[in-house]
């Protein structure tokens, strides 16, 4: 997915209600309802990018999420999940962090890695984040793995998809 993660296999993308899979005659959005995987190449430029802006504003979010301001919800970070040479991402919410370590709630169904089940809390370090999110009067921030993937998609449907969950991959 991204060259951040040496390797020459394809990893897996988990974009929870987010997700794009190569599957054909199905749209963004009916893929994004079955909670759907992505496989994207480790030499992907566009998942580089977003996961290293994703990884340069995580600060910022994490201030955010410890303080959140009126009209902010659903905090939730995205991180990898290693088994081997697999490599699988979750999004985690809700999740903790206290100073040292982060924990919190895989919030996907596993599909590559079997060492994890939707619903159970994992602990995990601030290198293993790759993306983070939150709803801010009903726009989406953050979430720089989508609009990566939404990057390949056909333009009604990645503009559809950005209107109905608020996503702003401009910001």
């Amino acid at each position: 997915m991204t060259s951040m993660f040496a390797g020459k296999m394809p990893f897996v993308v988990l974009i929870g209600l987010l997700a794009a899979t190569p599957l054909t005659a199905q749209t963004v959005l009916e893929k994004a309802a079955r909670d759907e995987t992505a496989t994207v190449a480790n030499t992907d430029p566009n998942m580089a990018a977003a996961m290293r802006k994703a990884q340069a504003t995580l600060a910022d979010f994490l201030k955010i999420a410890a303080a959140p301001r009126p009209g902010t919800q659903s905090f939730s970070l995205k991180v990898a999940v290693r088994e081997g040479e697999r490599v699988e991402y979750f999004w985690i919410t809700p999740f903790t962090n206290n100073g040292r370590q982060f924990s919190g709630a895989i919030n996907n169904t596993p599909r590559v890695v079997h060492s994890v089940k939707l619903g159970q809390t994992i602990a995990f370090a601030q290198s293993d984040i790759v993306d983070w999110l939150y709803i801010e009067n009903g726009i989406m921030r953050g979430n720089y793995t989508a609009c990566a993937l939404l990057k390949s998609a056909p333009k009604n449907e990645a503009e559809e998809f950005k209107k109905i969950f608020g996503l702003n991959c401009d910001l």
